[in-house]
C-alpha cells in the first residue's frame, strides 16, 4: 500500500474544514437575513397608523390596545430572533476565520516540508557526488582511471 503525504493530506482536510466552514457561515447569513427581515416587517407592522376615526368607543380603545399588545410581542420575539441569528452569525463568521487560517497554516507547513525535501535532496546529491569524486579519485591514485 502506497503511503500518502501526511502534510497533503493535512492541507486537503483544513480545505474541507474551510468549505464546510464558509457554507455553513452563507446558511447561517440567509438565516440571519430572513431574521432581519421578518423584524423589518414586523416593525413596519407596528408603526403602521391605525384609523380610529373621530369618536373612539370603549370598545375600539381596547382593540387597539390589544392589537398594539400584540404587536409588542410579535416585536420581540423577532428582535429576540435577530439577536440570536446576529449571534450564530458571528460564531459562525469565527469559526470559518479560524478554519481558513488552519488551511492555511496547513499549506505553509506543507510548503516548508516540500522546501526541507528539496534542501535534503541537493544535499544527499551533493554528498553521492563528493563520495564518487573521492572513489574516482582514490582509483586514479591506483592508477586504474
Amino acid at each position: 500500500m502506497k503511503r500518502g503525504n501526511p502534510f497533503s493530506v493535512l492541507t486537503r482536510l483544513r480545505a474541507i474544514e474551510e468549505k464546510q466552514a464558509r457554507a455553513s457561515l452563507a446558511n447561517t447569513r440567509k438565516a440571519h437575513e430572513q431574521a432581519r427581515q421578518k423584524l423589518e416587517e414586523l416593525k413596519e407592522r407596528h408603526r403602521e397608523d391605525i384609523d380610529a376615526g373621530e369618536i373612539i368607543g370603549a370598545m375600539n380603545l381596547r382593540s387597539l390596545q390589544l392589537r398594539g399588545l400584540g404587536s409588542y410581542e410579535m416585536v420581540t420575539a423577532a428582535t429576540h430572533a435577530f439577536q440570536q441569528s446576529e449571534r450564530a452569525m458571528q460564531a459562525k463568521t469565527d469559526a470559518w476565520r479560524r478554519s481558513a487560517s488552519d488551511l492555511d497554516a496547513a499549506e505553509r507547513l506543507d510548503q516548508k516540508r516540500k522546501q526541507e525535501l528539496a534542501k535534503e535532496a541537493a544535499r544527499s546529491a551533493d554528498k553521492a557526488l563528493d563520495d564518487l569524486m573521492g572513489m574516482l579519485h582514490a582509483r586514479s591514485g591506483d592508477g586504474l582511471v
